[in-house]
């Protein structure tokens, strides 16, 4: 007679399969949708920068042009997303319906890796039980069905994130520096595609390289053996930037100009696209005459004078941004799902990180609270779309998964320590 644990290894090895094809199969759905009910090219009108960007790439033109007309290089987006649309540009055509359908299909296969490893996460943490719940939700949940409608690097960067988390538990045990040396060149990659992850990333290596250290100087070499690596691969970008502009860019321009845009007078704390360059002339023209650095300097200091001389209506504004992001409410027309969405992850993912630290596997808990702190900061002092939520929703709904698990399960879970 088969042994329990050999009956439930039995029974869930169906799981995966199983959640993997619905996640598939309804963003399918969404994508022909898309691509049937939809004015052609519809995708492309959700993210104009990428597609100005990916032609400019395509005419020999270097990242530029951000806002559609010729304005010279660029900083304001980082390279990863738009060199992968100017690839599909150059192998499917320019905006043709066949280049809509194959990002669409990217993006809708990075969505079904996530879910993936979403589970792989919950049942390293909880088990089977926890793992096929976080890993339906996020599958089912229908904010998340249209991401692949986003003409961004959402889909990717998150599928990427998570794969990191994966990878990096992998490699606690007692990583190589082999391992050291391809997290250092993933996590380059990484940051080249969204570079708001950036904290998140070298925080998570830290993280390694405390959890594996051992006092013998073949371990302690680790982590800068994975920065070195970190810092070849990424350095094109920045070195580009500084024969270009003239000027230290590490990572993006925009911060300045994101301040600002949040935080005008008359902000009510949602993005307003409004003073965008690429539906305000009167900035576009501003743009044109200064240059992207001068420009993006300006809005920064004009960002601080307002703040200083409002602190109070800042601080109103950023707790106000707070709320909204952790409760899906950053949208100025949002759909009520987002707000259900994000706050049961909310709750459900702090229990979850609770209910760790009452076990006191105390890693784990700091692994998994370090993007929850670090990501979030740009957001509550700029603006709290939804869409950047998500970046770090997968983990939340694993910890959902390993709450949801000790609700609804009263036996004991194969629980493996990471």
């Amino acid at each position: 007679m088969p042994s329990p644990i050999t009956v439930e290894r039995q029974r869930g090895r169906w799981d995966m399969p199983i959640v993997l094809a619905v996640a598939c199969l309804l963003r399918l759905y969404v994508v022909w949708s898309v691509l049937t009910q939809q004015p052609r090219g519809w995708l492309f009108g959700r993210g104009l920068e990428m597609g100005w960007l990916a032609e400019a790439l395509l005419k020999g033109q270097g990242l530029s042009n951000p806002f559609g007309p010729p304005t010279g290089p660029t900083a304001f987006i980082a390279p990863g997303y738009p060199l992968l649309v100017a690839a599909v540009f150059k192998l499917f055509g320019v905006y043709t319906q066949t280049s809509e359908a194959v990002l669409l299909l990217l993006h809708t296969a990075a969505n079904v890796l996530t879910v993936a490893l979403i589970m792989v996460l919950a049942k390293r943490l909880a088990g089977r039980t926890a793992a096929l719940l976080a890993g339906l939700f996020w599958a089912c949940s229908i904010p998340l069905l249209w991401m692949p409608s986003i003409f961004w690097e959402t889909s990717i960067s998150i599928a990427l994130l998570m794969l990191l988390f994966v990878l990096t538990l992998n490699a606690s045990q007692s990583p190589s520096k082999k391992a050291w040396i391809g997290l250092g060149a993933f996590s380059a990659v990484l940051a080249l595609i969204n570079p708001a992850l950036l904290l998140t990333i070298v925080a998570v290596l830290a993280w390694l390289a405390i959890v594996t250290w051992k006092p013998f100087p073949s371990h302690r070499s680790g982590l800068a053996l994975s920065l070195l690596t970190f810092a070849i691969v990424f350095s094109p970008w920045p070195i580009r930037n500084a024969r270009v502009f003239h000027a230290f860019i590490p990572l993006r321009t925009t911060v300045g100009f994101e301040l600002w845009m949040g935080n005008l007078p008359s902000s009510h704390g949602y993005l307003n696209e409004t003073v965008f360059p690429s539906y305000n002339q009167q900035e576009l023209d501003d743009y044109k005459r200064m240059g992207e650095i001068a420009y993006t300097n300006n809005k920064s200091r004009l960002a601080k004078q307002e703040i200083l001389a409002n602190p109070a209506a800042f601080a109103s504004m950023t707790a106000r941004r707070f709320v909204r992001f952790w409760s899906g409410n950053g949208n100025s027309q949002g759909s009520p799902l987002y707000v259900l969405h994000a706050t049961l992850t909310t709750l459900l993912g702090l229990a979850g990180l609770s209910l760790l630290l009452r076990k006191r596997r105390y890693a784990l808990v700091a692994l998994f609270a370090i993007p929850l702190i670090l990501f979030p900061a740009p957001y509550y002092i700029t603006h709290a779309e939804f869409r950047y939520r998500l970046e770090i929703d997968p983990l939340l709904t694993v910890l959902s998964g390993v709450a949801l698990a000790a609700i609804f399960t009263s036996r004991k879970e194969p629980d493996a320590s990471a």
